[in-house]
């Protein structure tokens, strides 16, 4: 993935960087040694910290296998909200927990941030040879105000690795209330494991090992994916009118969990869902209300996907888009190892509402982290429906072209 190619450029400077903290902390420990006896040998000890690079996610992943993921826009991978649980790999202890009362800044312009884990003295002064291996859990934006759920201190490695995202009362990223715009001040869930993981180094400044003698880096996963709607009419046809947006039924899962498992690591196609839970069997309107007139372009094809565009390019076209061209809508939706399918009430002019579907190509292309486009025009007196690969459809008056990634 993209951030994966960016932490190569960070990789060359983790031996240095680590270098110098250890060099920096001992200095401060040898000063405050002889301050100490200066004053009649009394010694403050340093408490031990654990240094873990973290990682928010820049782009969400194409769902098919393109070159070049899709960038996020605005708030999408903000961090208000971080918690992070280390836990021995064996005996499954929690040795440190980390949760800064302000938020730690991650965003699009920092997405790197170096966390100084206050960590357990008994394992700290365990020999480093003898030093159990450690699971890290990392939560971002993960309450009960978004995900209707609360992680806390308290949590065990088990509560954990069982915690779910699911519709209960409240339906969290689902298709009851379907979630249109980036909660403010709250953001999207995002979470992120290493498991196994050797710790080094000396007390009182340890690290989280990258196997190259580095400080290893947890990369923040969201949890959920997007689906963005996107429409436009050519200048000089009839206006047309978006009267409905519906998933059709049993496409959601009722519950998903929050962190990837052991044995299905995050890997662009893995979902993680809960599947004895069922699926959402419900079929509500996406839309708060019908887009009366969509917006007008002289050149609507050139939003239409083709095969020689990149995903990300792809993307970047629609976020930059101006609204006079073009009328979208996003939905921050629950993963789904279903595929995805739906249909479009709309009227051009004066005639009778029709409908158009639309489907993904794939299966499991709305696992986490995921970015799905349907874009609807009409050009030429027809409408076309663009998600993904060229297909016909059963409709003589209408053309479409599926396009999922």
């Amino acid at each position: 993935m993209k951030y994966t190619d960016r932490h190569i450029k960070y990789q060359w400077c983790n031996s240095l960087m680590t270098g110098l903290l250890l060099t920096m902390l001992l200095c401060l420990s040898a000063c405050s040694s002889g301050d100490d006896e200066a004053n009649n040998g009394n010694q403050t000890k340093v408490p031990t910290k654990l240094y873990i690079y973290l990682y928010t996610p820049q782009t969400e992943s194409s769902t098919r296998a393109y070159d070049g993921d899709v960038n996020p826009i605005a708030y999408e991978n903000s961090i208000y909200k971080l918690q992070i649980w280390v836990f021995t790999h064996d005996s499954h202890k929690l040795i440190g927990y980390y949760a800064p009362e302000e938020s730690p800044g991650l965003s699009a312009a920092n997405p790197y941030e170096l966390i100084q884990l206050t960590i357990d003295e008994t394992y700290a002064e365990t020999e480093a040879g003898s030093r159990e291996h450690v699971d890290v859990y990392v939560a971002a934006n993960i309450s009960n105000s978004n995900c209707n759920v609360e992680l806390d201190e308290k949590m065990t490695q088990a509560q954990l690795e069982a915690a779910l995202m699911q519709k209960t009362t409240a339906d969290p990223f689902g298709v009851t209330s379907p979630v249109s715009v980036v909660p403010t001040n709250v953001g999207l869930p995002m979470t992120g494991v290493l498991r196994d993981q050797p710790v080094t180094g000396t007390a009182p400044v340890l690290r989280l090992n990258d196997g190259n003698d580095g400080i290893a880096t947890v990369l923040l996963i969201r949890t959920i994916s997007k689906i963005r709607f996107a429409f436009s009419r050519q200048t000089g046809s009839e206006t047309l009118r978006i009267n409905s947006i519906k998933l059709n039924g049993s496409m959601i899962p009722m519950a998903e969990y929050l962190f990837m498992s052991a044995g299905a690591p995050y890997d662009r196609h893995t979902c993680h869902i809960k599947t004895e839970s069922g699926y959402d069997t419900t079929s509500p309107e996406l839309l708060s209300e019908a887009l009366e007139d969509v917006a007008v372009n002289d050149n609507p094809v050139q939003y239409a996907w083709t095969e020689e565009q990149a995903p990300i390019y792809y993307e970047r076209l629609l976020d930059d888009a101006p609204a006079s061209n073009l009328t979208q809508r996003l939905y921050y939706l629950r993963e789904s190892d279903q595929m995805l399918q739906g249909e479009i009430k709309y009227q051009i002019g004066s005639e009778e509402e029709k409908t158009a579907t639309f489907k993904m190509v794939d299966t499991g292309g709305f696992s986490r982290n995921h970015v799905w486009t349907v874009y609807v025009y009409t050009a030429q007196a027809r409408i076309q429906v663009v998600v993904a690969e060229t297909a016909p459809w059963t409709q003589t008056d209408v053309n479409y072209e599926f396009y999922n990634w």
